[in-house]
């Protein structure tokens, strides 16, 4: 999908948002507002309504094209002596592509209070997921061209913190917005109930459901790996975000949780299938995962996101049988990454039926393996992340998360 930058304020979509919010809240029955737990119910809007990754631009990686395109003389500045305006003339079309990071479409959106596209040179558009700009070089003069593109993107950069700032500022009011949208709702519900209460014969009842359930939101997440480094180096090392990182753990560790719940989800079925349904929960909700080279029947990694041929994550999902496979396993995924920063998790499905144990062998053989540094955090009782160094190479590090899934019935 091809479009324009900065084509309208940023303000409209706040405003867009802040309707769609009223008019859900407003939506749902009287007698919602009793049955669920309201922190509940406004995490879900906070959750529906928020906004996608806010868009970067990868100035470091750059890419250039230098090609021809005709140019009536019509439109040729005053100053070109032209007799003929319908004559053509051949010169340079330099074109620049900028990749994004984020929500492309937030893009399209400028600063509210400052509308004016002042400052920007040449045709700007946004194409698959990178920015393109085109100028046509009227006087053949490249240093014209390369200044011109300099300035429209320190232009670019300065709308986009403006822009920033309002979005930043969104996120940190929407909680507040909504839960006083809520408490009109309920104040409204509870003047009505009252004016109800008034008369001496009972009210008809609606005919709506017994129960309700306040909804989940999981929204799909582009997997984008940025550039290792900082400054003006170019690498073409990646990695993938800590945020990002943990996002995908929730989801699985979600998945964990249903078959907790759900023993019928889970019972008579093998590693393999258990894998697949891994893989099913995370294919729809982000963007970027690649089902491994065992998925695809070569026989090694379960779940994995690459650049190009090197792994940034991988997932390993075992049976558990002890500790001295989950020593191997952890010496596998090992040998898997190699770059600094790399990501990796390990679900162990556990059929034992204390789980207790299981979670004092891991912890206990993760710290003794010759390759560990520290504990990063304790998420809950079945879930640690950790520091281990790569073979051979003390000073570079992957992170490494254990999620334990207790599944019993096995």
């Amino acid at each position: 999908m091809n479009y324009k930058i900065f084509t309208e304020p940023f303000g409209n979509l706040i405003s867009s948002k802040a309707r769609e919010i009223i008019a859900e809240i407003n939506a749902q029955p009287d007698e919602y507002f009793n049955s669920i737990p309201i922190v509940e119910f406004s995490k879900y809007l906070e959750s529906k309504y928020s906004l996608d990754d806010f868009p970067s631009f990868i100035w470091e990686e750059i890419e250039m094209e230098i090609g021809e395109t005709e140019v009536y003389g019509r439109d040729f500045p005053p100053t070109f002596d032209i007799s003929n305006p319908n004559e053509k003339f051949k010169r340079k079309l330099v074109e620049y592509n900028i990749p994004i990071n984020g929500n492309v479409g937030l893009l399209r959106f400028s600063p509210t209070n400052r509308y004016s596209t002042n400052g920007m040179y040449g045709t700007l558009e946004i194409r698959n997921n990178a920015l393109n700009v085109q100028f046509i070089d009227i006087y053949n003069e490249p240093e014209k061209i390369d200044s011109d593109f300099d300035r429209t993107k320190n232009a670019i950069v300065g709308k986009l913190n403006v822009v920033k700032g309002e979005y930043d500022n969104f996120h940190k009011e929407l909680p507040k917005f909504i839960d006083t949208e809520i408490k009109k709702r309920i104040q409204k519900i509870n003047h009505t109930n009252d004016y109800k209460s008034k008369f001496k014969y009972p009210v008809k009842k609606k005919d709506v459901p017994t129960a309700f359930e306040s909804p989940r939101i999981v929204k799909k997440r582009k997997i984008s790996p940025k550039p290792v480094g900082a400054g003006n180096t170019v690498t073409n090392q990646k990695f993938i975000t800590d945020e990002d990182y943990m996002h995908i753990l929730g989801l699985l560790q979600d998945c964990g949780n249903n078959w907790e719940h759900h023993p019928e989800l889970y019972k008579d079925k093998g590693e393999e299938a258990l894998r697949d349904q891994l893989i099913f929960v995370l294919a729809p909700n982000i963007e970027g995962v690649v089902a491994g080279e065992a998925y695809n029947k070569k026989g090694k990694t379960d779940i994995s996101i690459k650049h190009e041929s090197t792994n940034l994550f991988i997932g390993e999902c075992k049976i558990w049988k002890g500790p001295k496979g989950f020593v191997e396993t952890i010496d596998q995924i090992l040998g898997y990454l190699t770059w600094r920063d790399s990501k990796a998790a390990i679900m162990m499905f556990v059929p034992n039926q204390e789980i207790s144990v299981v979670r004092k062998a891991t912890e206990e053989s993760a710290k003794g393996h010759p390759n560990f540094v520290r504990v990063l955090d304790v998420i809950n009782k079945g879930w640690t992340n950790y520091r281990f160094h790569i073979e051979n190479d003390p000073g570079t590090y992957i992170t490494l998360a254990v999620q334990l899934y207790h599944l019993p019935e096995l």
